[in-house]
């Protein structure tokens, strides 16, 4: 199982429309793909794909992660219906949810943090995991990242971007040497949402991306098609498939599905280590919520450490 973060810090890139493009382009090849929502905002889920968010009550990626639902990985994802899939194929979904937002503040309160995704996503049985990174160097990306085996990025050819990309790869070695794990692959950099002709100062800001010795991808021209397709649920492959968007997400679906990243093996999640005081609060909620008479509120008595809410 290959698993690639799309990432930039900075908004207004092509970010999600990169990671719904890629995913459907692989799952397209025949490939299992899972696309991960991980943006508290959801365009993926909502906008692009036209799914809802799971209601409050059931399993989410939100519980998932912060551990109050502990259940399967299979009933959070979502297959979505309307995506044109190649024999042997899947194009399957972990929608955003409500409680995202309020995340980071609950994830930097672990013992271990950022190695909650990676927790979540380790039994699950794909080819391809994408993961649609928020527009930020927050816990979210960097639960992202330490599950990854490479990154996507997404870029315009202007300064800013470059800037962008070069505290992103800082931050990037910084993650790398905190959590011990082997070096991420930056499978390549995705120009887009520029248009044509290309001007001087983007031709001028392409030719510095160049020097930075990532791999320059397939551009993603400026199009409706894009928002077309996302008006209707549906990826600009399965939408418009003759587009040049379209043959540009497959060029760099390929890209991918050849890429010697799958040799690099993330790290495994760190064992969890047993804390006796959450194993008797754990006890304690469910023999209060069971027992009654004499037994009822029993565990009680025992010390328990604080769990924030």
């Amino acid at each position: 199982m290959q698993i690639t973060s799309v990432v930039n810090q900075k908004g207004g890139v092509g970010k999600t429309a990169l990671s719904v493009g890629t995913a459907a382009a692989l799952a397209e090849r025949g490939r299992r793909v899972l696309l991960i929502d991980l943006d508290p905002q959801g365009h993926a889920t909502t906008e692009m794909l036209g799914l809802s968010e799971p209601p409050p009550e059931a399993p989410s990626l939100a519980k998932a992660l912060t551990k109050t639902w502990r259940g399967p990985i299979e009933e959070l994802v979502v297959a979505h219906p309307r995506c044109n899939v190649g024999r042997g194929g899947a194009f399957d979904v972990i929608p955003t949810s409500p409680g995202m937002f309020d995340l980071i503040r609950r994830l930097d309160q672990f013992r271990v943090p950022g190695w909650q995704l990676a927790r979540v996503i380790q039994f699950a049985n794909y080819d391809h995991v994408i993961i649609d990174c928020p527009p930020a160097l927050d816990v979210l990306t960097n639960n992202a990242l330490v599950a990854s085996h490479g990154v996507l990025v997404p870029v315009q050819p202007d300064r800013t971007s470059i800037r962008a990309l070069r505290l992103m790869r800082e931050q990037i070695s910084y993650l790398e040497a905190a959590v011990g794990r082997p070096p991420l692959i930056y499978h390549g950099l995705v120009p887009g949402l520029y248009r044509r002709p290309v001007s001087a100062y983007a031709a001028a800001a392409l030719r510095e991306l160049e020097t930075l010795g990532i791999p320059i991808l397939a551009h993603v021209p400026l199009g409706v098609v894009v928002n077309e397709a996302a008006s209707r649920g549906v990826p600009v492959t399965t939408f418009a498939p003759e587009t040049a968007q379209a043959a540009a997400f497959r060029e760099i679906a390929r890209v991918l599905d050849t890429d010697t990243a799958a040799s690099a093996t993330p790290p495994n999640p760190p064992e969890q280590e047993f804390v006796f005081e959450e194993f008797i609060a754990e006890v304690s909620s469910t023999r209060s919520a069971n027992d009654s008479g004499a037994r009822r509120r029993l565990y009680d008595l025992l010390p328990k450490r604080h769990r924030p809410s």
